[in-house]
């Protein structure tokens, strides 16, 4: 069993999947900063600005930063899925990586998508 599972992880094809994959998930996370820096900066202005508004008491305030760091969980879990989409389709579909126009419109898209969901969970939902 072991000899078996050796030659599976030296075989030159095992290594060619690996280092796409590595590269996948290496160029996400080096962007999940940038992400986490948008969400957040958004997340602050939505409550800065509509904490005093005259027909919005808003009551307990740490009742509303810890849902906001749950909410930045979440969409850190989100996040995730970008280069977790990226790696299951090389592996179902034998695709190769993405280029890098193709990643940069991936993670444009998602994000501008999580900007309109943090709008929303904020100001609709949340209530602020």
């Amino acid at each position: 069993m072991k000899k078996e599972r050796r030659q599976l992880l030296d075989a030159p094809n095992y290594q060619a999947k690996t280092s796409v994959i590595r590269e996948m998930i290496v160029w996400w996370e080096r962007k999940r900063a940038i992400y986490n820096l948008i969400i957040v900066g958004l997340s602050i202005f939505l409550l800065y600005d509509f904490w005093d508004y005259p027909w919005r008491k808003i009551v307990g305030a740490h009742e509303i930063i810890i849902d906001a760091f749950q909410f930045l969980i979440v969409m850190n879990v989100f996040y995730t899925l970008g280069w977790g989409l990226g790696v299951l389709s090389h592996f179902l579909f034998k695709t190769g990586e993405l280029n890098p126009t193709g990643r940069w419109l991936f993670f444009t898209g998602g994000t501008l998508l999580s900007i309109i969901f943090t709008f929303f969970y904020f100001v609709i939902l949340f209530d602020v």
